[in-house]
């Protein structure tokens, strides 16, 4: 076993088992002053110093390290819930367009956004897009993220589609965090059938779903339902095929046009519903109702200039409100959780708390990891991150540098 000790304060975001934090309850951390934590792959007791070295000697158990956390802030890991971080290709090009005036949608119309990716990705080997996977999350770890979900859906065929979730599962296997994989060929229309929409969707729901299921490539089904992109019943087409072979869902909603794509997430009781710039009364509802998890992705607006999703409204309707980067090569392209929850205080509304909570318990339950992951309680997984300074608040003050100074995944010292 291993004791930290000596810290300023330990946020467990303790839910007493809930798996979630809803409305108020996300302005509880559930903070430890000056707390200590045993510990090996799991956690096994928080209190305080005192606390913790009676539990070690009441039940006679072997310390073999001791870490001295002193004026450190102890709190579970990020867990990024919406990634692409397995790609090929380049778009520094198209970003000099959008800084020049070119919108989002313009650049897609001219066949660059996610065909200029395709394309790219189309030509990488599996063996150059684990690395660009690998790098990428790799970086995200020294930000502070022990869990990531990455998704498909840059190849739009069969065997780019594969080829993806083959690179992301060798990456779940060389690193020391949990990734999570999602299939997305549902992400666009490739340019040889964008006459022939119902072929490819046939594709989709009988070539690549039921490979990917029977070879256990991905946890997740995913689509992009919004103006541009899939349409509604497209979208139900897609999900319900997953549904039926027994994928859980996740769906982009709404990110672009409100087309009502987030009441369809409801409906089909997706785990959770993401970008939502858009969405409507309704779908907030529907979404309350069913307990889909709000994804919402701040760093996406700010990079392509739209509204921000609304994040006050959905917390005071009581969504289940989580944060991810959605790191892409084309609208967000960065690993890094700290910026996100800067934008998420300074540009949505959210206070530090909901911000701590939306990056960490609520976006485990946006990958169904809120067992395992998320907070620091006995049993969990030792997923925790030590901050270099006395509060959490500063991960908000100190604006723009890194305060993670080191990161352990399952209990092993990763930074």
């Amino acid at each position: 076993m291993k004791l930290v000790f000596n810290t300023s304060e330990i946020i467990t975001v303790n839910a007493n088992g809930k798996g979630n934090k809803v409305k108020d309850e996300m302005q509880d951390l559930g903070i430890v002053p000056k707390g200590a934590m045993i510990f090996d792959e799991k956690v096994h007791f928080i209190g305080s110093e005192v606390e913790c070295r009676k539990y070690i000697a009441d039940n006679n158990i072997p310390i073999y390290e001791e870490i001295n956390a002193h004026n450190k802030t102890l709190m579970p890991g990020f867990v990024d819930a919406h990634t692409h971080i397995v790609f090929g290709g380049d778009r520094t090009k198209e970003f000099a367009m959008r800084l020049r005036g070119a919108t989002y949608k313009e650049i897609a119309a001219m066949g660059g956004g996610i065909q200029t990716t395709v394309k790219g990705t189309r030509e990488a080997s599996i063996e150059e897009l684990y690395k660009t996977g690998f790098e990428l999350a790799q970086n995200a770890i020294i930000h502070g993220t022990t869990t990531m979900e990455v998704k498909s859906g840059y190849s739009l065929n069969f065997k780019g589609e594969i080829k993806q979730l083959e690179a992301i599962k060798h990456l779940n296997n060389n690193i020391d965090i949990d990734i999570v994989p999602t299939f997305l060929g549902a992400h666009d229309f490739p340019l040889e059938l964008k006459h022939d929409r119902d072929r490819y969707i046939d594709s989709i729901t009988q070539e690549m779903l039921p490979y990917i299921r029977e070879n256990n490539l991905a946890q997740f089904c995913d689509a992009f339902i919004d103006e541009g992109y899939y349409t509604v019943e497209e979208g139900r087409r897609v999900l319900n095929a997953g549904l039926a072979l027994g994928f859980d869902l996740k769906v982009h909603c709404d990110e672009l046009a409100d087309v009502g794509a987030a009441k369809l997430a409801a409906e089909l009781g997706a785990i959770s519903a993401d970008h939502l710039l858009y969405i409507n009364d309704e779908g907030i509802a529907a979404m309350q109702k069913s307990g889909t998890a709000a994804g919402l992705l701040p760093g996406t607006a700010y990079f392509i200039r739209l509204p921000y999703a609304p994040a006050r409204k959905l917390i005071e309707q009581g969504v289940i409100v989580s944060i991810a980067t959605d790191c892409n090569p084309g609208s967000c392209f960065t690993e890094n959780m700290q910026q996100i929850m800067s934008l998420s205080t300074i540009n949505m509304g959210m206070t530090a708390e909901e911000t701590v909570v939306a990056s960490t318990l609520n976006a485990a339950y946006a990958l169904k990891k809120q067992d395992t992951k998320g907070s620091l309680e006995k049993g969990k997984d030792a997923d925790f991150i030590l901050l270099n300074g006395s509060s959490y608040v500063d991960l908000f003050y100190h604006f723009g540098i890194n305060h993670v100074g080191s990161v352990y995944a399952r209990g092993k010292k990763l930074v």
